[in-house]
């Protein structure tokens, strides 16, 4: 697992398209498995995570990460402000499976 941050945003991707982790985030979205999709996240990601209305600052580094069958990635969202005093439910709410592989952030409260 990875962990998104202020300073880091990080992307999950398998260019095998074998990877993609069912038993924890269900079905994989139909351009999770695109070739173009899977090339292009890793050749321009802030364009790709833009397209889907998650926009990277120019001050945040993005990782792209490459599952495989022996290493398979998963991300911890970064908590959204206002959340503090929160409790693990009201947050898991929050937590959406695009969040789980860098394509979107977890959801505003």
């Amino acid at each position: 697992m990875v962990e998104n941050t202020e300073q880091v945003h990080n992307v999950v991707v398998c260019t095998l398209c074998s990877c993609y982790l069912c038993t924890l985030l269900w079905l994989p979205p139909d351009r999770y498995k695109s070739r173009n999709y899977r090339s292009r996240v890793i050749n321009a990601p802030r364009e790709v995570l833009r397209e889907f209305g998650t926009v990277i600052g120019d001050d945040v580094t993005v990782c792209v990460h490459d599952s495989t069958a022996d290493m398979r990635y998963l991300i911890v969202p970064q908590r959204p402000p206002d959340t503090d005093g929160w409790t693990e439910a009201q947050l898991t709410e929050l937590v959406t499976r695009d969040a789980m592989i860098g394509a979107a952030v977890a959801t505003q409260p």
